[in-house]
């Protein structure tokens, strides 16, 4: 990446590009500044056909104690309506440019996650936890609610009764707890996760990143539909990849009964 960020660490290894959120001592806790620098990033990285899967990580002992209270709390007690509803958009386009993007997004969720930590990481596509991550989302205890995707996303993610509990009580629960309710899709122990993480990025990023990106774009999209209209979606993006020269090595590679090299084409 070209991008100078003041917020974020960015790491690009052959086809896996790692943006890490960098204010450790405020245990990477959201400011306007971070928002900037983790949408100009992904912006970026939406034009970089190189990049065939993302990890979003932070750096030290949390993922994202959610909003700094300096720079984001405080000041947004201060504002009226209409200055607030300018002031939080830049914080949603984040949210909706991780769900409407076809890079594959993974979480590598490594310790606290907290409010908009965990709305951020409930945008991605799959979320993979170190055993040390704990999870709260935080908002009513300041008697407030989600504004970043939470109350689209979670009750999505673990159904709303459960979305509920997490949300009315704010409580703190344990990363073997969020994969028992589908908060996160897997629990890794600390001494691996970074392997883990880099294992399943590099599995994807080797993969049919078209028919990856298509897949994405058809499950969003079809949780909107009934059967049929899903059906005739899917058929529709199908055929836009049977052309596609990883169809061909696809099938070929069927045939000659060997593993595919998917050149993302």
């Amino acid at each position: 990446m070209n991008g100078e960020y003041e917020n974020i660490l960015v790491a690009k290894e052959g086809p896996i590009t790692t943006i890490i959120l960098n204010r450790p001592k405020q245990l990477n806790a959201l400011s306007p500044n971070l928002i900037d620098d983790m949408n100009r990033c992904v912006e970026e990285i939406e034009d970089d056909k190189d990049t065939r899967a993302v990890v979003i990580t932070g750096t030290g002992r949390a993922f994202s104690a959610g909003g700094d209270i300096e720079l984001d709390i405080i000041p947004v007690s201060k504002m009226n309506p209409m200055q607030w509803r300018e002031y939080i958009k830049d914080f949603c386009r984040l949210i909706k440019r991780l769900n409407y993007s076809n890079k594959p997004y993974i979480a590598a969720i490594n310790g606290v996650t907290v409010g908009g930590g965990c709305d951020i990481f409930m945008s991605c596509d799959i979320r993979i936890a170190s055993d040390k991550a704990k999870f709260g989302h935080g908002y009513i205890k300041m008697g407030i609610i989600s504004d970043m995707g939470g109350n689209y996303l979670l009750p999505r993610l673990i159904g709303p009764g459960k979305a509920k509990l997490f949300a009315f009580t704010g409580d703190i629960i344990s990363a073997e707890k969020a994969e028992k309710i589908g908060l996160i899709d897997e629990v890794v122990p600390d001494e691996q996760f970074t392997e883990e993480v880099q294992r399943i990025a590099q599995k994807i990023a080797n993969g049919p990143s078209a028919a990856i990106g298509l897949t994405k774009e058809a499950m969003r999209r079809s949780a909107h539909m009934n059967l049929d209209e899903s059906l005739d979606y899917s058929a529709n993006l199908q055929s836009a990849l049977l052309d596609s020269e990883d169809f061909g090595e696809g099938l070929k590679a069927f045939l000659e009964k060997r593993s595919p090299v998917f050149r993302g084409r």
